[in-house]
């Protein structure tokens, strides 16, 4: 794969011109890009917190390593501000805040089945910076700095896994993390593991094994990176000025840096859309897909 960005997939101009708006996107597990396109009269202005009039139908536009296929999205009552894909064709919805309720917070999270309709609500915390969902249907998350000094338990935890039923599967001990989160900043899957960037009083990155064992805590060589995926001893972070850096890792604690070089490409960058799969970094710009290999 090159080792420069390559547009790989852009949004139908059909859907464009039919006045759908794409408020989400996410790649899967298996490198599958998805879109969520939301008609533009159920969209809420430029700004507004939720981005859309709930509840919204959409569509969920897939398209795969085997072709392309689409899910339509019936009845949804949460913000569009973050899309994964799960096992099964099924596709998860989240808001980025979750409200307090007489019970709590807010179901902030909604799965829709492969035939659109809404099969679960979940809690997945408030001020989620970043979410990916792994091979086995983990979710894993990242929060902001109003999850971690909020009363939300979820988003106290600063990083989290869950399974698909809302369960626990994963969270930090502050201690071996030697920092305590204060904001997430990007996710990725290498294989099995999940890895979360996030900082505290100095940038970090976690890798964790779902099978067990101390997680893995590297320092971070760019310090807010918006993406980056991981490769074995090699990595790729994009940074918010668009800027690629390439590092190798040189011990158990971190990385060394090798060159960094400009993203290229069209379109405005998506800071709040990047993803690394299997040593892959896709990114946004404009209405298209881009990847680069680690």
């Amino acid at each position: 794969m090159p080792d420069r960005p390559v547009e790989v997939w852009r949004l139908p101009e059909e859907d464009v011109r039919a006045g759908r708006r794409a408020p989400a996107w996410t790649v899967g597990p298996q490198g599958e890009l998805a879109v969520l396109l939301v008609p533009e009269r159920c969209l809420a202005p430029a700004g507004s917190w939720p981005a859309a009039r709930l509840p919204f139908d959409g569509e969920v536009v897939v398209h795969g390593p085997h072709g392309g296929w689409r899910v339509p999205i019936a009845g949804a009552g949460v913000s569009p501000d973050l899309l994964a894909l799960l096992p099964g064709g099924r596709v998860l919805l989240a808001g980025g805040r979750a409200a307090a309720t007489a019970d709590g917070r807010e179901r902030n999270g909604q799965v829709f089945g492969p035939d659109g309709r809404p099969a679960r609500e979940l809690r997945l915390g408030d001020d989620i910076q970043a979410l990916i969902t792994d091979r086995d249907g983990r979710i894993w998350l990242a929060f902001g700095d109003e999850g971690n000094h909020g009363d939300d338990p979820l988003g106290r935890c600063g990083l989290l896994g869950l399974d698909t039923a809302g369960r626990t599967v994963w969270r930090p001990d502050f201690e071996a993390l030697g920092d305590e989160p204060l904001e997430g900043l990007a996710a990725a899957t290498e294989g099995r593991r999940a890895w979360l960037a996030w900082y505290g009083d100095r940038s970090h990155l976690t890798g964790i094994d779902p099978a067990g064992g101390e997680p893995v805590v590297l320092r971070l060589p760019a310090r807010q990176p918006v993406g980056f995926a991981i490769a074995g001893d090699r990595a790729v972070f994009l940074q918010p000025d668009g800027q690629l850096v390439r590092c190798e890792r040189e011990s158990r604690k971190g990385w060394r840096e090798v060159r960094r070089e400009r993203v290229d490409v069209p379109g405005e960058l998506d800071r709040r859309c990047a993803y690394g799969r299997d040593g892959v970094l896709w990114f946004r710009s404009g209405d298209g897909w881009f990847r680069v290999a680690a």
